[in-house]
Parts: structure tokens; sequence; C-alpha cells
């Protein structure tokens, strides 16, 4: 199996690696091998004992023929101290382990009794020439001595040449698989290189190309931009010019139809009352609806101004649950609100149009006799409103688009409506500095949540209360 060029470096790398450290092994070891020629310094000590012992010999027969005293003492002490130098301990070590360690103690031991004797004070000068055969005896155990090292030199000297000709071959193998290794890493590099080169070269043109592509679309982005906002002008005009056109004939019918119905001189019968009322109705609707347009096309185009000032939320609340009430007199409406004022800086007509479209719904979405429960509170600086109902819900795949404008949910297709109102309500909220959230389950019903920041220097008063409503003091 090919390896991969990473892997194959990785092996060179280790081949390199392992020769080098072996070679440098080999060195240390043949470094070590030259440190280590003690037996040059016993061969040295064992032959010049030797030699001095030959010397001692000459030198007493010569003191037969009348020579100087002296020279004999000289020669004397020469020879202990060459045979002193033999019995120190690493010498003596060594020649204890080739064998001649007993022959050493015996000649220190026959020199040690000639000193003896020389020293002694009734030694007789005269008698001198009788320790020749003494030193014979000793310059033949000495001879045997040097013998033996002689050839255990030989022999060491013989293995040491073999072994540091392995050596020199093996750091010559290892020397050349160096350089191969060296040469197969420089290849390897030279072609990581060239790779590297080529693919500084494809991504410099890829980042070119990539810079057109970005610049070509940024055009087309900023031209559908133009377009979507000419687009969104001319619908916004569309909005507002079709709105305001029919807020007039709309209003001459409900100012007729509320007329008719006041109009005492000329009671009407019940079957004419019954239809101005729904002609009355259909107009509120519809005036409420061009409101929700009209007020939807502000907020998006950012045209609009608050008016702000401070206010209480549930006088703004309790408001719209009238209104809700006048014109659902059939629906139940629960309204629960805090029991001290909740003060907010806010645009009240805005807000109250927010907590409309979510009671309107409510009301929509959910049957009788099912109710609509409004409720106010505050927690933590922000003054809650929520609205429940116990509809339709909405699904779960609806859920993350459910505030875009214009959109349905696919439960809902079959109950009147343009799909404005929510992102209507996020907007209004959204200028105030709060946000809406809900929760909601098919066949269960939904609850929306208006959450808007309360009046600076307010606190929670409800965190030591178990009940379901927070207060909120101005």
């Amino acid at each position: 199996m090919r390896l991969r060029g990473s892997h194959f470096a990785l092996v060179t790398i280790a081949s390199f690696v392992v020769l080098f450290i072996y070679s440098l092994t080999q060195i240390v070891n043949i470094d070590r091998a030259f440190r280590s020629e003690i037996t040059e310094g016993n061969m040295w000590v064992a032959t010049q004992a030797d030699r001095e012992a030959q010397n001692m010999l000459v030198t007493l027969y010569r003191y037969g023929l009348k020579a100087d005293y002296d020279e004999v003492m000289l020669r004397f002490d020469i020879l202990y101290s060459r045979i002193a130098l033999m019995t120190d301990r690493p010498q003596f070590e060594y020649f204890r382990s080739i064998g001649a360690g007993p022959q050493v103690t015996e000649v220190k031991a026959m020199l040690d009794d000639i000193d003896a004797v020389i020293s002694a004070s009734d030694f007789d000068l005269a008698e001198i020439g009788t320790l020749i055969p003494r030193f014979s005896a000793l310059s033949s155990i000495l001879r045997d001595i040097t013998n033996a090292l002689v050839l255990k030199e030989r022999i060491e000297r013989q293995a040491r040449r073999e072994s540091l000709q392995r050596m020199f071959q093996l750091l010559s193998f290892a020397a050349l698989g160096t350089f191969v290794s060296g040469v197969v890493m420089a290849g390897l590099l030279w072609r990581n290189m060239r790779r590297s080169i080529r693919a500084q070269q494809e991504l410099q043109a890829h980042r070119a190309e990539l810079e057109k592509t970005v610049i070509a679309r940024t055009f087309e982005l900023q031209e559908a931009l133009e377009v979507e906002r000419r687009a969104k002008d001319v619908y916004r005009s569309f909005i507002v010019t079709v709105s305001h056109q029919f807020r007039t004939p709309v209003s001459i019918i409900h100012m007729i139809a509320q007329r008719q119905l006041r109009d005492d001189s000329a009671p009407l019968s019940d079957a004419l009352r019954r239809k101005f009322s729904r002609i009355l109705d259909a107009a509120e609707r519809l005036e409420r609806l061009l409101s929700s347009f009209l007020a939807s096309a502000s907020v998006e185009g950012k045209d609009i101004s608050l008016s702000r000032r401070l206010i209480d939320f549930n006088e703004i609340a309790a408001v719209a649950a009238d209104q809700i009430r006048q014109a659902n007199p059939a629906r139940r409406i629960e309204v629960s609100l805090a029991e001290t004022a909740l003060l907010i800086d806010a645009d009240p007509v805005l807000l109250e149009q927010a907590v409309l479209n979510l009671l309107s719904n409510a009301i929509k979405y959910s049957e009788a006799p099912a109710p609509v429960r409004l409720e106010t509170s505050c927690r933590n600086g922000r003054v809650l409103c929520r609205v429940k109902d116990s509809g339709v819900g909405i699904p779960h795949e609806a859920q993350a688009v459910v505030f875009d404008k214009f959109y349905r949910a696919p439960n809902v297709h079959r109950l009147p409506g343009v799909g404005v109102g929510l992102s209507l309500v996020r907007d209004i909220v959204s200028l105030h500095g709060g946000e809406v959230t809900f929760t909601s389950q098919v066949g269960e019903g939904s609850e929306f949540i208006i959450a808007v920041p309360a009046a600076g220097g307010q606190a929670d008063g409800a965190e030591s209360h178990t009940s379901d409503h927070s207060l909120c003091r101005g």
C-alpha cells in the first residue's frame, strides 16, 4: 500500500533521527574505546618492573666486581617503586582480572623480604651477592607477568580492532542513510514548496475571482434592494392612498347608519333597525381595517412620530377591553388589571391599537362561550400585558413567521383577515423599546405577552406575593 506524502515524510524524518542518534552513540563508543587504553599503562608498569629487575641483577653482578654500593641501592629503590605501582588498586585490579593477581602479590612479598634483609642493621654488604638467586626468581615471575600481559593485550587489541572496524562500517552505513534521508527530505521540502507556491497562486486567482463575484453580487443586491425599496414605497403609497379614498365613503355610510338608528322622529321597523345595525357594524369594522392598514404603512415607513406621555397602562388596557366588549357583546372578556398604576412613557393611541389587535385576534380565533382573558402586571421593571384565548392555536411550523406581514397560518384561512395585525403589534411595541412574545398549542389556544419598559424609578412589588397579579408602584 502506497504511503501518503505526509506519512512518507514522517517515516523519513524518523529514520533520519534514528540514524543520527545511532551515529552519535557509535561516536561516543569509539571515544570511550580510545579513552580506555589502561592496558598500555599496565604494560608499561610491568615492563619497567621486569627491566629494573634485570638491571638489579646486572648491578649485583657488577657489585661483585667492585661496583658502587650506592648504585645497587638506587636500582633497588627504582625496582621497589615499579612493583609498588603494580600493587596500586587500578593496576592490581587489572592484573587480577587476567589471572596474574597472585603473582603480583608474590612479587611484592618477595621484594618486601629482600628489603627487610637489606635494611637489617646486621646485614653484611659483602654478602649482598647472596641475593642474586632471589632477584633471579623475582625477575622470572615478572617475566611471566609481562608475557601474560602481552598475550592479553594482543587479544584485547585484536578484539578492539575488530569492534572498531564494525563500528566504522555501521557508522558508514549510518552516514550513508543519513545522507539519503537528507536528500529525500530535501526533495520532499522542494516538492512541498512548489505545491505551496502553486496553491498560493491558485488562492490568489481564486481570491481575485471571488472579489469579482462579490462585486457583481453586491451590485445585484444593491439593485434588488433599490427595486424592493421602490416597490415598498409604491406599496405604501398605494395603501395610504386607497385607505384614505375608502375612509371618506365609509365614514359617510357610518354616519348615515348612526343617524338613522338615533333618529327618534321617524321610528324604524325592527327589520330596518337590524339592517342599519348590520350596516353600522360593517362600516365600523371597515374603518378599523383601514386604520390598521394606515398605521401599518406609517410604522413600516418610519415616518410616524410617537406622542409620548406618562400614562397608566391599566387605562389603555381598560379602554381597549371596553371597545372590544361593545363590538362583541356576546363574548365574555375577563379583565384582571394590576392593583396599582403601571406608569409608562408611551404613545397611548398606538399602544391601545396594539392591545386592540391582540384582543380582536383572540375574539376572532376562538369561539363562544370560551372567554378571552386580559391581564396586566409589572415584573423586573417591565410592564406586562397578557392576552389569552382558548381558540384554534398556531401550528408549530407557522410560529416562526407569525409576525410577518400578510402571513396567515394555514388553519385560519377560512376566517376573515389579511395578516397585518400581529405585524403592526410588533412594530408598535418595538417603537416603545419592548417586545412581543407568545406561546401557543393547536386546539388549546394562544397567549400573547406585550412587555414594555416601566417608567423610571418603579419597583417590582410582586416579589413577595404568590398571586398571579404583579404590582407596579408609580
